[in-house]
């Protein structure tokens, strides 16, 4: 039954290789950045619980569109410019990762789980653009 679901989540992820799933941004004050997005946009905000912590999320007409990674106080993050990060379903992570190798790209961040959700990774275009790849778990479809 698990091979199974793990291909439903394959196949609807390949359907919806060209499309953006996720976005997430990265700035030193996430509290910050969450009310600037609400006030500005009419946004409002939710919180994951997830292993590790909660998880702050940009919400639009209801649907978590978003999420917000404070970087000031995580010494993971140190360095990492304010920006947004983008993320594109495929079918498998891992088999679309040697392929970026094969045309020049590069692995900034290796593959990895993140539990309940999906697998994803982090890749530079030979120009140096950074897209995230994204293979939701069974049931995890709509984000990263």
């Amino acid at each position: 039954m698990t091979e199974q679901r793990n291909e439903e989540a394959r196949a609807h992820a390949l359907a919806e290789g060209s499309t953006f799933t996720w976005h997430e941004l990265y700035v030193a004050d996430g509290e910050a950045a969450v009310r600037f997005y609400a006030q500005v946009l009419d946004w409002e905000s939710q919180h994951l619980e997830m292993e590790g912590g909660s998880y702050p999320m940009l919400v639009a007409n209801g649907r978590p569109i978003a999420g917000v990674q404070a970087t000031r106080d995580n010494p993971q993050m140190a360095g990492v410019p304010p920006h947004w990060a983008i993320y594109v379903a495929v079918d498998d992570v891992d088999a679309r990762l040697a392929r970026v190798t094969e045309h020049g790209g590069s692995i900034v961040v290796p593959a990895m789980d993140i539990p309940t959700v999906g697998r994803m990774a982090l890749i530079a275009d030979p120009q140096g653009a950074h897209l995230w790849l994204f293979t939701p778990f069974p049931g995890k479809c709509q984000q990263a």
